[in-house]
């Protein structure tokens, strides 16, 4: 029987049909021949329901029990699993960053990288970006890892709610906090140690300026004394920029300049030191352009 277009027996009586009847002839009713639709037409398609699968289902290669992130033994059959490569993205990402030849390059990579939405890779993430935030020299870059470990953090907060990966997420959290903290006291110490090394010998004509007020105040005779202190300022602000000086240390020379005057107006007679102190201003501010001129130049070149 040919759907659609043959019906064998009557509807109404029952009685045998001929071949492309119109009309019963038992009881002489119509024969209406309903068309059959093909399924999956344009219209049911339009209308059905669709079941959308995404990502991928980790499974035991010896039993089929299904995996957890970070599974290294299956907990069913206790099969060890073996050649588990690391998360696509972050993978990605370090391929990228030993091809970049430059530090702004590195720094558009980190800043720019998205943080992924699975578990495995935010946490392959968290422990990539601890890693480099620990002994990082260079502050942007530091700053970049720092950033983006931040945001790691407050999407596994998210993601891994009730969940036993967060205590992992959170472990590496705070361990990299109490590694940024010792780094920055750590450079804190070494700032201030290179800076007092590269200022020591601001450091020794401040402290003859004082001991000249001293001399001076207590009636002694300090002209020796302050001759040397002036010496030594004036040389100081003098090499500041042939030993590419810091901002810190352009600032250091200026409050010396300031500070001649000070003493000069605690002093006897202290018109040379004014004097001193003009030279030693000027030195300074004339040194800081020179700088800023060639950093300017090296940016355009």
């Amino acid at each position: 029987m040919e759907q659609g277009t043959k019906i064998q027996f009557c509807p109404y009586c029952g009685g045998k049909l001929d071949s492309n009847a119109k009309f019963c002839k038992t009881c002489g009713k119509p024969i209406v021949v309903v068309p059959d639709f093909p399924k999956n037409s344009d219209s049911e398609k339009l209308n059905e329901r669709k079941t959308v699968y995404e990502g991928c289902i980790h499974k035991c290669p010896n039993c089929g029990e299904l995996l957890d992130s970070f599974t290294s033994n299956c907990p069913s059959c206790g099969y060890e699993i073996r050649d588990a490569g690391a998360t696509k993205s972050v993978h990605q990402l370090f391929i990228e960053l030993n091809k970049a030849d430059s530090i702004d390059k590195k720094i558009f990579l980190i800043r720019n990288y998205p943080i992924p939405n699975t578990k495995e890779d935010i946490l392959e993430f968290m422990v990539l970006a601890s890693t480099n935030i620990k002994g990082e020299e260079n502050k942007a870059i530091f700053q970049a890892w720092l950033v983006k470990f931040e945001q790691a953090h407050k999407k596994a907060l998210l993601i891994f709610k009730d969940d036993d990966n967060l205590a992992k997420a959170q472990e590496i959290y705070y361990d990299c906090q109490v590694t940024v903290n010792n780094e920055k006291n750590r450079n804190i110490r070494k700032f201030t140690i290179n800076t007092v090394i590269r200022n020591i010998v601001v450091c020794i004509g401040i402290v003859l300026l004082i001991a000249a007020v001293v001399v001076d105040t207590s009636g002694g005779n300090s002209s020796l004394i302050q001759l040397v202190a002036y010496i030594v300022l004036i040389s100081s602000a003098t090499s500041l920029f042939s030993r590419k000086a810091d901002t810190i240390d352009y600032l250091i020379g200026l409050a010396s300049g300031v500070l001649i005057f000070i003493t000069s107006a605690l002093l006897y007679n202290g018109s040379m030191g004014y004097l001193c102190g003009v030279i030693v201003l000027i030195i300074v501010v004339s040194n800081f352009i020179k700088n800023q001129n060639q950093k300017s130049n090296e940016r355009e070149e």
